[in-house]
């Protein structure tokens, strides 16, 4: 009996737990579709505004395409959507995003968005945004994880590695308040969004980013097109192109620019409209702009002193050339002039000589088709 009675109580316990996690696992579902039931409201809102503010836009650009002015490289952090911050239509901002608003020589990603954006779309405008309180500059300032890491550390940690060499080697005064508060710490955790040093690095990262898409040879090669007067894909003149370090502040929402532009060389940078970060924050950056804006002129110079170069060679080629043929016409006139003079045997000397004459001057003059084809 009491067995019995046992039984019945685990059974009813059971079923008990049974219904419990039944409920729990409806109530997860209900909360998974509440949460995909925001992404469809706030689509549904979308396509009333739109279609209230600009109800041709969609067809338009469905129809001719898209000819966006800027390139937008900013973190991937849900509080940093380009389209919201901007308050942009669709149309206005070809993007590129990752953590920590990096542009890495090495990320074939990054370099492809960037060719198909200057040399196909016509972007004006390339620009990197960071933002205060970001969660990759943070995490390069903690310590590493130890001991084994898993798939996911170790890419971030691979990832964010550049912003952690930044970190351990500038010497903005900020940066290097920070650095020694921490030194001798065990474990370092994320600073806090407003520390000094963190802003700090949240901006020399951006530095780092714009001074790499300066470098990078999708801009070098468009900057040098742009001084050889190339046409563009569709046979078009080439748009300057200008490079900008922006900074947004997800305490309240507004941009601020670091001061830190580049454009093609000797072309003015365009208003910037935003307000400019303090002067701690923008220390050093008048000399970086214009270290850029002299390595792209210097790379503007170099290949026209290589055209230069190739012109003279080509033409001191044909100097040589020339005196070749008039020794080798002048050699062959004196022997045609004492032929007469000659025995039949010396005569065939003659004429030997006169061949082989010829025969250099048509091996100069290929030689001088070859060096002006080349050039």
């Amino acid at each position: 009996m009491f067995s019995s009675a046992t039984s019945l109580l685990f059974l009813g316990l059971a079923s008990l737990v049974h219904a419990h996690a039944g409920h729990h696992h409806v109530h997860r579902r209900q909360e998974a579709g509440s949460e995909l039931q925001t992404l469809f409201d706030g689509n549904a809102r979308f396509v009333s505004k739109i279609q209230s503010s600009n109800p041709t836009l969609l067809a338009d650009l469905t129809a001719n395409g898209q000819e966006p002015p800027f390139m937008f490289i900013g973190c991937s952090d849900s509080r940093v959507s380009e389209g919201t911050i901007f308050d942009a239509e669709p149309g206005t901002l070809f993007t590129e995003r990752n953590i920590a608003n990096q542009f890495s020589q090495n990320d074939a990603n990054a370099h492809t968005i960037m060719s198909y954006a200057v040399a196909e779309l016509g972007v004006k405008h390339v620009i990197v945004m960071g933002h205060y309180g970001c969660g990759g500059v943070a995490a390069a300032i903690a310590t590493p994880p130890e001991g084994i890491v898993d798939a996911a550390n170790g890419a971030i940690q691979n990832w964010i590695a550049p912003i952690r060499a930044i970190f351990e080697t500038s010497t903005r005064a900020e940066i290097v308040a920070l650095r020694e508060s921490i030194a001798g710490v065990a474990v370092v955790e994320e600073p806090e969004p407003e520390d000094p040093g963190f802003r700090a690095l949240v901006e020399e990262n951006v530095k780092a980013s714009v001074k790499a898409i300066a470098s990078s040879s999708v801009i070098k090669n468009h900057f040098a097109g742009l001084a050889e007067g190339s046409a563009n894909a569709e046979g078009g003149a080439l748009e300057n192109v200008f490079i900008h370090g922006f900074v947004y502040d997800i305490a309240n929402g507004q941009i601020q620019d670091l001061g830190i532009s580049v454009g093609p060389p000797g072309v003015e940078i365009p208003a910037i409209p935003f307000g400019a970060v303090g002067a701690a924050a923008a220390e050093s950056t008048a000399t970086e702009s214009a270290t850029a804006t002299e390595s792209a002129k210097a790379e503007s110079t170099a290949t026209e002193s290589a055209k230069a170069e190739a012109t003279s060679t080509a033409s001191a080629a044909t100097s040589t050339v020339s005196a070749a043929e008039a020794a080798a016409t002048a050699s062959a006139a004196s022997t045609e002039a004492v032929k007469p003079l000659e025995n039949s045997e010396s005569g065939s000397s003659s004429a030997a000589v006169t061949l082989e004459c010829k025969s250099q001057c048509k091996s100069k003059r290929r030689l001088q088709r070859r060096l002006l084809g080349d050039y």
